[in-house]
């Protein structure tokens, strides 16, 4: 069935193939191993996020035990996790999981996906410029993207699936294969809630390029009625609220959807001052673009499907979705080359001064030297946005001794970055959620990145979920009453010490205490310097902290 499918596309499967066809398939491996070390590193490495990788394994882990698509992590009840983001898609790991229950999975097919969308693009760049050659310089400039990379390093997240499959999309049509595309739309449609507003621009690009209204129709329709669908029923219907529980992002548009729309119809000025201006709307899309060097601009209509995510990002309160370091704009990286390509043949028709072969080597020697610059590794001169501590890692052997003294029935409230090492249980909360409820507690007395910034308490307050390289954004609270907060549970006498391996620290309801205080009030001062936090600031005796947030 796939290979019929690439055959119409003009894939000569049982051709041998040439040296470009062998050096993008070269690219694809490479990448595909890169983005797979990205993934694992940061796991073993402690830097994965409860709220990242921890809710996408307790919810495949939730439905092999009962109860699908499970979330508890930041909730105050246990919750359907497609109340909050829309992505079946995940019940598809289930039977992985069922083999091995692994977060590995995950970051395996994230890598897999992430580099396959290369191998659409070669074939894409090749058929419009008549060339594999040329097809090779824009699947690297594809992998090369910056907003590509750092997403392949910020933990498993479902909508990088969607990628490869938007790329064969495009492919689709150009060759005018609407049934290849349909079944595309499928697969996208299933990995996020917006994306339904992506297929209503597939239809549109397909009319515009093909002029075949009813199958233009036929996928705006199957965007419309999921998006309806989804937001209007399936997403209220498993909400313990009756509405969509992440619509605080976008609060400022109005309290409910309808005052949203209303605001976005009717005060177009407004809008555009807020979002543009004063929300960074302008200068994201400007280092969207200007990575292809604005040849995108020169074919807007093959941006239409990115709508659904420009839409998102921008009109998002919260401004991680617009960070270069972010994921949130991953499947623009393949619409973006794709429409930088369509720009160039159709500038170099324009302007006889440059040739399109000309204009992609100045694309892909542009984002080359910006994808060193701005990538996720320790590369000297680059930016390496999330600085490990240490790159590559080893999984801890600690852990599984961890998971074994706790108990895998166990009621748990763990640290942010290390949450997703024991998200596999009916219960798990994000520290210090629970604390008093909760039977054990998991610590571990570390920072995963080298980046430990001093922010102020505005800053705490305004950024601690945008400034996502700090220490406090990793354990997603400041890091002087992360400390208050362990020596106030060292004092008590409603928890005591489980395992102390220096950094862990586990603590357990009604546990004798062989009290190792000592040494981990040594290990809290060794942090209080290597964190630059004041004492002043606080009486760091045991117990006697005035900060409110543990009150």
């Amino acid at each position: 069935m796939i290979a019929k499918h690439f055959r119409k596309l003009g894939v000569m499967i049982s051709t041998p193939a040439n040296r470009w066809r062998w050096w993008v398939g070269i690219a694809i491996l490479v990448f595909f191993f890169v983005f797979l070390l990205l993934g694992l590193s940061r796991y073993w490495g402690h830097m994965s996020s409860i709220n990242d990788l921890g809710q996408f394994d307790q919810a495949i882990w939730g439905g092999l035990h009962g109860v699908p698509f499970l979330n508890t992590i930041n909730r105050s009840q246990q919750v359907n996790w497609l109340s909050l983001h829309f992505q079946p898609i995940l019940f598809f790991f289930t039977p992985l999981y069922a083999i091995s229950p692994s977060v590995i999975w995950l970051t395996i097919a994230q890598a897999f996906a992430l580099s396959l969308a290369a191998l659409p693009i070669f074939l894409l760049a090749s058929r419009i410029f008549a060339s594999e050659k040329a097809g090779l310089l824009w699947a690297l400039a594809y992998l090369v993207n910056p907003f590509l990379l750092n997403a392949a390093a910020w933990d498993f997240h479902p909508i990088t699936l969607a990628v490869p499959f938007v790329a064969i999309s495009m492919l689709s049509i150009e060759s005018k294969n609407f049934r290849l595309l349909f079944l595309c739309c499928l697969v996208i449609l299933s990995c996020k809630e917006h994306l339904g507003v992506m297929v209503i621009g597939f239809g549109l690009l397909w009319w515009i390029k093909n002029k075949r209204w009813k199958s233009a129709i036929c996928l705006i329709f199957l965007g419309v009625v999921h998006t309806v669908l989804v937001f209007k029923i399936i997403m209220p219907a498993l909400s313990p609220t009756g509405e969509h529980l992440l619509q605080g992002r976008y609060s400022w548009l109005g309290n409910s959807q309808q005052e949203a729309l209303n605001t976005l119809f009717t005060q177009p000025i407004y809008l555009v001052k807020k979002v543009m201006l004063e929300m960074g709307g302008a200068s994201y899309l400007f280092v969207l673009l200007i990575f292809l060097l604005g040849f995108p601009l020169a074919a807007p209509e093959y941006l239409l499907p990115g709508l659904a995510d420009l839409i998102t990002n921008m009109l998002s309160e919260v401004s991680m979705p617009r960070s270069l370091f972010g994921y949130h704009s991953v499947c623009l990286v393949p619409l973006l080359t794709v429409a930088a390509l369509y720009g160039v043949e159709r500038i170099s028709r324009w302007n006889k001064k440059f040739s399109a072969k000309e204009l992609a080597r100045f694309a892909v020697i542009a984002i080359f030297i910006e994808g060193y610059f701005f990538s996720p590794l320790p590369l000297p001169g680059a930016y390496n946005y999330w600085a490990p501590v240490h790159f590559p890692n080893l999984p801890d052997p600690i852990i599984h001794k961890i998971r074994s003294v706790v108990g895998e029935e166990a009621s748990v409230s763990a640290q942010a970055n290390i949450g997703a090492h024991f998200s596999q249980r009916r219960e798990i909360y994000r520290y210090p959620n629970k604390m008093g409820e909760v039977d054990a507690i998991i610590l571990r007395l570390e920072s995963p990145t080298i980046k430990i910034n001093n922010l102020s308490e505005d800053q705490i307050k305004k950024q601690l979920r945008y400034t996502l390289d700090t220490l406090d954004s990793h354990l997603q609270m400041d890091r002087a009453e992360y400390i208050v907060s362990i020596e106030r549970l060292l004092s008590g006498k409603e928890y005591g010490i489980l395992i102390w391996s220096d950094p862990w620290l586990i603590l357990g309801r009604d546990v004798e205490d062989y009290e190792p205080h000592k040494q981990i009030e040594k290990k809290l001062n060794q942090l209080r310097k290597e964190w630059q936090i004041n004492s002043s600031d606080y009486n760091g005796f045991w117990g006697k902290s005035p900060f409110s947030i543990l009150n």
